[in-house]
């Protein structure tokens, strides 16, 4: 794998770090003018295994309250191969709005993440 030259690492998933670094995090679907786009956020870091990760994501997607809708009609919260789904439909609209939740193993980091 080929690193950025000069930049500070930290030895994660190598053998000085016994236990992998997982991130948990959640893509949003996001509308705008013209369609839409994927935003993310960093809901959490579990140091563990990937089983671990994933139980831990369990949680943060159960109790994950969307930006939107605003009011909520109904939401389906689905397990995926790689993490879970949530659907959720508002009381005003037709649409329905989908936030994806995954574990990603941190390889390397080239400093502290941006607040």
């Amino acid at each position: 794998m080929n690193m950025p030259q000069g930049t500070p690492q930290r030895p994660v998933g190598s053998p000085q770090a016994p236990q992998s670094t997982w991130h948990l995090i959640v893509e949003r679907h996001e509308t705008a003018t013209g369609g839409g786009f994927w935003g993310t956020d960093l809901l959490g870091e579990c140091v563990g295994t990937r089983e671990q990760a994933l139980a831990m994501l369990a949680d943060r997607a159960r109790h994950y309250v969307p930006e939107h809708p605003w009011n909520r009609k109904r939401t389906q919260l689905y397990r995926t191969v790689d993490g879970f789904m949530m659907i959720t439909e508002g009381v005003r609209s037709r649409r329905r709005w989908t936030c994806r939740f995954l574990v990603a193993e941190l390889l390397w980091d080239t400093g502290a993440p941006t607040p």
